[in-house]
């Protein structure tokens, strides 16, 4: 069965940018992100957000003309190896001539991965918040799930059945096998290139707030914060180090052309107006 695409064409002398989602998506975190779900399908993407325009650089280059597409990896938390190789096979059939690839997260990664096999004529890669050395939460989820009760605790009672569920979930993707591909000493992370053919600029994107899941308006990082050792709290969990997810040092792809860090979280960097702004203009240099 083919993956799920999303294609809108465009200006054909304009290279074709293809969009790769993270761990646990979907196309639609790209290509239509009122409609995307996180935490299992259980809620709205707009939970992680805010109140922010929810639009991100997919709009932005279609609206400027380029050909623009994404795709819905079969198993989306599921090994690198399998959501790699249809991005492959996504490319061979779509691209025509030059290519931009920009992944988010684990996608960026693939993105990397792809450019380091040199079989297709890849112009510019961008990675947001990729963990190019690995991200330790995966680690701490068996340390952070004994405190899941404290945690539940915390909640408002109001609200307890949707935010204890939201917190189990949390819980559980943290320690899910797929994300275990993700710590800094996996045999994936140790694989990627260092570069890719010459001639592709490498770009790559961090964020340094970690308030990625909010309980009653307070981040989840900062409760977790309170209930451990300031010496086993993780860069990715403290503020100006990590977006919740991934530690800006981690975001950094070794040997890029250029590294920007900016001040948003793991969702909500490629919504932040900054980051969109920076994207059009290496996209359309």
């Amino acid at each position: 069965m083919k993956p799920d695409v999303i294609f809108y064409d465009g200006d054909r002398e304009k290279p074709l940018v293809v969009f790769v989602h993270g761990m646990g998506m979907d196309a639609n975190f790209w290509a239509d992100p009122d409609s995307a779900r996180v935490l299992g399908g259980k809620y709205p993407l707009r939970i992680l957000l805010g109140e922010v325009e929810i639009k991100n650089s997919f709009n932005d280059l279609r609206s400027l003309g380029y050909p623009v597409m994404t795709w819905s990896q079969k198993r989306p938390a599921g090994d690198a190896g399998a959501a790699l190789e249809e991005l492959h096979e996504i490319v061979k059939e779509y691209a025509s001539k030059d290519i931009i690839l920009i992944g988010h997260s684990r996608g960026g990664l693939l993105a990397r991965k792809l450019a380091g096999s040199n079989s297709h004529n890849i112009k510019l890669i961008v990675t947001i918040a990729s963990p190019h050395h690995g991200s330790n939460v995966a680690k701490w989820a068996d340390m952070i799930s004994p405190f899941a009760s404290t945690l539940k605790k915390i909640i408002d009672a109001g609200h307890k059945g949707e935010s204890a569920s939201a917190v189990q979930r949390v819980l559980g993707f943290l320690s899910g096998p797929g994300l275990k591909e993700m710590l800094p000493e996996s045999a994936f992370i140790k694989s990627l290139p260092a570069q890719p053919a010459a001639g592709t600029k490498t770009i790559s994107i961090g964020g340094t707030d970690p308030s990625l899941v909010l309980i009653n308006g307070k981040p989840l990082t900062a409760v977790i914060s309170s209930l451990l050792p300031d010496s086993l709290l993780p860069d990715e969990f403290r503020e100006g180090l990590g977006d919740g997810f991934v530690s800006a040092s981690s975001s950094v792809w070794p040997g890029a052309d250029e590294h920007r860090n900016f001040h948003a979280h793991h969702a909500g960097v490629i919504f932040d107006a900054d980051v969109r702004r920076y994207i059009r203009e290496i996209v359309s240099a």
